[in-house]
């Protein structure tokens, strides 16, 4: 297993999303600088359009890899209603794929639409919502497919999101073949809200394609709950670890953590210690 970045460090930018390239290929640099040689970029709606010559020359100039992540704000309401709702998921996720087309990446990663207001109990909206998102899906998997690149759905499994559990998550997961739709296994998240990691790592097990790790404590405000660095909340890494490597993943762990330079430096040193501890 390798460790990626996902997050930037509290402060690095200066300015509100969504933020220009040069940023962008500063957070890059930075990540190389602080020993990654792993990036996930995005989330796609935090950047302006990427310069794609551009990153991938920084990408290359400090041997990294990359994976593309896409989303992190639709509306489930408003994308099962708006056509333009829709169509902005709809491109931004085909934005995603030439991106990584042009990283000469294989992974986009990509967020479930989720409810704002409390309307999560409405079964006729809820149904349209996942039938819409299905849609999506389908619309864009053989696009990615053919372009030697694997589309992971971040494991958002709970309401407000338009999937009730990891039985229902997998149950929509399974519709399409391991081959061209993976999960995007989200630890914290899970967590916080009560899912058992165990449970979760099993029941994903070979479709496990990126795992998004951030420490978090059991329930309270998901802001204040998640995204700690790794140490500062309740998740046991290292049985994590174990268990992902008892159903064979031996992919990235990509740091999405709320710190500074030296907490993502010790949350990095500390999964590595861990890893190499369970090889």
């Amino acid at each position: 297993m390798l460790v990626a970045l996902h997050s930037a460090p509290n402060g690095f930018f200066k300015s509100n999303p969504p933020y220009e390239n040069r940023e962008l290929f500063r957070l890059v640099k930075k990540a190389a600088s602080l020993g990654f040689r792993y990036f996930e970029v995005g989330p796609m709606w935090s950047f302006v359009e990427i310069d794609a010559k551009g990153l991938n020359d920084v990408l290359d100039r400090y041997g990294m890899k990359s994976s593309v992540h896409v989303g992190g704000r639709y509306d489930a309401e408003k994308f099962t209603q708006s056509a333009e709702e829709y169509n902005k998921a709809q491109n931004e996720l085909h934005h995603g794929i030439e991106l990584c087309k042009r990283l000469s990446s294989e992974l986009v990663s990509f967020h479930p639409p989720f409810f704002m207001a409390d309307n999560a109990r409405d079964n006729k909206l809820l149904s349209e919502a996942r039938s819409r998102f299905l849609k999506l899906v389908e619309n864009n998997i053989e696009f990615a497919f053919d372009n030697g690149i694997k589309i992971a759905l971040e494991s958002f499994c709970y309401p407000p999101f338009i999937f009730n559990g990891l039985h229902d998550f997998m149950e929509f997961i399974s519709s399409f073949p391991s081959s061209k739709l993976g999960v995007l296994l989200e630890v914290g998240h899970l967590f916080h809200a009560g899912f058992n990691l165990d449970e979760a790592v099993d029941m994903f097990g070979k479709r496990i394609l990126d795992v998004h790790v951030h420490d978090a404590t059991l329930g309270g405000d998901v802001q204040e709950a998640t995204h700690l660095p790794i140490g500062r909340g309740k998740i046991n890494f290292a049985d994590l670890i174990k268990r992902l490597r008892e159903v064979n993943y031996d992919g990235v762990l990509t740091l999405e953590i709320r710190g500074s330079v030296r907490e993502i430096l010790e949350s990095k040193k500390c999964l590595e210690h861990l890893i190499e501890s369970v090889e």
